[in-house]
């Protein structure tokens, strides 16, 4: 792998890493929350880093929040 693959994949491990994420996720009426959470936790600048982690945040608020979609109730 390239190096900006694998510096990209640094980043988001950094995000999975963070401990109280989950809770975190399922506590927040929103995903900017989060997003602003992350980024002060890891302490990010850049914009590049940023939308990385931004990324991450998304994927994982869609996989918790896309399964209440499906409940019949």
């Amino acid at each position: 792998m390239g190096k900006v693959k694998n510096y990209m994949m640094d980043i988001e491990e950094n995000v999975y890493d963070l401990v109280g994420l989950e809770d975190k996720i399922s506590e927040s009426e929103d995903v900017s929350e989060v997003k602003s959470w992350v980024v002060d936790q890891l302490g990010l600048k850049t914009h590049f880093d940023i939308g990385i982690a931004e990324g991450a945040v998304t994927e994982m608020w869609n996989e918790l929040w896309g399964n209440y979609q499906d409940c019949p109730y």
